[in-house]
Parts: C-alpha cells; structure tokens; sequence
C-alpha cells in the first residue's frame, strides 16, 4: 500500500475536518442512526451500486471501485469511527463527533484522517472539505 520512490513521495497523516453544524436532534438519537449501517440505506444515492448493509459494516461499489466500511469502534452518544476494511486501497479513519448542546439540540463535526502520498493529499484535500461540509448540512435534514 505504501510506494515509496523518493523521500519526498511518503505517505504522511492527512487531517480534514468538516464545519461544525447544529442537529435538531439529541445526541442519543443521532448516535443510535449512525452507529447502524442499515439505517442508511435508504439514503443511498443511485450511483451507489450493490448496497449491502449490517449494523457494524456496508459495502458497496462506486465508480467501478468496490468498498468496504466499518464501524470499528464507539463510544455512546459521542464518537462513531469508521475505518476501511483490510483490502481498502487506502488506510483512512472517519470520526463522526457529536456533542449535545440541549436536550434537542447537538453539534456535529466529521473528521477524516488517511496515510496519503503528496500527490494524493494535494488531489483530493480540497474535494473531500467539500464533501464533509455538505455532509453535515445533509445530516441536519435527516429524520432520525
């Protein structure tokens, strides 16, 4: 997984973290939803192909890349971390962070952190900002 060719061409940490966004909604529910893949297969946009789901993993194909997710560990009504599976091409965690504001009301923060070549960093750093930020302003829709 790690190709090194030069010094400079290592894999190093990569940290992105989403905005912070306000989830009308107790952090026990909120948890309870995403600490269980099954509750979001419903969710699951049309270019998502072979969706499979269980409470701890899901896998699904994307782009002609097949993916595997789980929920490697938790701690209630706080964090949920999400890692790859063992063939992933790459070695990346997923924190979905939550803090409760008021009884209806939690702060919601996403963090990626993944073991990218420059190249890589510099390819989808950008990008992956992006598509945090929105997934934060798609979580505030959710029913949970």
């Amino acid at each position: 997984m790690t190709q090194q060719i030069g010094k400079n061409n290592k894999t190093k940490k990569m940290e992105v973290i989403s905005k912070t966004g306000k989830i009308n909604n107790s952090d026990e529910r909120i948890f309870n939803f995403f600490s269980d893949f099954r509750n979001i297969s419903k969710l699951i946009p049309p270019e998502v192909e072979n969706w499979q789901a269980e409470q701890d993993w899901c896998s699904f194909t994307t782009k002609g890349q097949n993916i595997k997710l789980i929920i490697i560990d938790k701690e209630e009504f706080k964090t949920i971390k999400i890692s790859g599976d063992d063939n992933s091409p790459y070695n990346f965690n997923l924190w979905i962070q939550l803090k409760q504001i008021t009884a209806y009301e939690t702060a919601v923060r996403l963090v990626v952190r993944a073991d990218l070549n420059m190249i890589m960093r510099k390819a989808v750093k950008k990008p992956l900002q992006k598509g945090l930020d929105q997934m934060i302003d798609y979580m505030k829709m959710l029913p949970y």
